[in-house]
This record gives C-alpha cells, structure tokens and sequence, in this order.
C-alpha cells in the first residue's frame, strides 16, 4: 500500500516528503522494485551508484523520509523504468509491462489514468 494512500498517524507535516506523501502517493523502495518488477536489491544498487539517470543527465534520486528511508513518486518510477530501457536493463516488452504495472497503480492511489508528473 502506498504511503500516501493510507492514514497519516506517523505523518511528520514539517517534512516535505510527508507534505508531498499526502499530495501524491509515494513508494517504499520494495514497493518500488515491484511495481518495476525487479528485486529489492537491484533496485537498491542502481540507486546507491546513481546509475538511474534522465537523458539529461540528472540523477533520479528517491525523495527521504526523516527516518531516512527511500520513497518513490509514480514519476520517478517511469523515469527509473525509461532509464532501465535506455541502459539495456528492461526490453520493450519488460517497459511496456512496468508502465502497466504503474498505469495501475496511478488509477488505483489517485484515480487518474496516467502516470502523474
């Protein structure tokens, strides 16, 4: 379930990534490897060696909990899976079936059929 889908008990509202969560659904880093339909680990090495990177060069990086912990925007995810494509990581048939995967998870946390940005 997403952060941002659920109750807001543990909600720090002076973090920006909490203010964020309440506006936009946000990704643990094992919800993340799923949706992208990869493991937990193989997510968790591109990010640690900003391999993840937009064609301009910038570095998708997870937004932070004050806990520390990695979240993840349906955005960044269609970033990571674009990126995953360009360096040979996802087939067309792999990208095609992570953006249905997150296509799904949009309409499901926002109600929307499209990937926010």
């Amino acid at each position: 379930m997403p952060h941002g889908a659920g109750g807001y008990e543990n909600v720090n509202r002076s973090n920006p990534t909490d203010r964020l969560a309440r506006i936009e659904p946000t990704y643990s880093a094992r919800e993340a490897a799923v949706l992208l339909g990869r493991s937990y680990s193989w997510l968790d090495q591109r990010v640690r060696n900003d391999q993840l990177v937009l064609p301009d060069g910038t570095v998708v990086r997870p937004l932070r909990t004050a806990g520390g912990y990695r979240r993840f925007t349906l955005a960044m995810l269609e970033d990571i899976a674009l990126s995953s494509y360009r360096n040979h990581w996802f087939s067309m048939g792999h990208l095609k079936s992570t953006y249905r995967q997150l296509l799904v998870a949009a309409h499901r946390d926002t109600g929307e059929y499209k990937i926010p940005s």
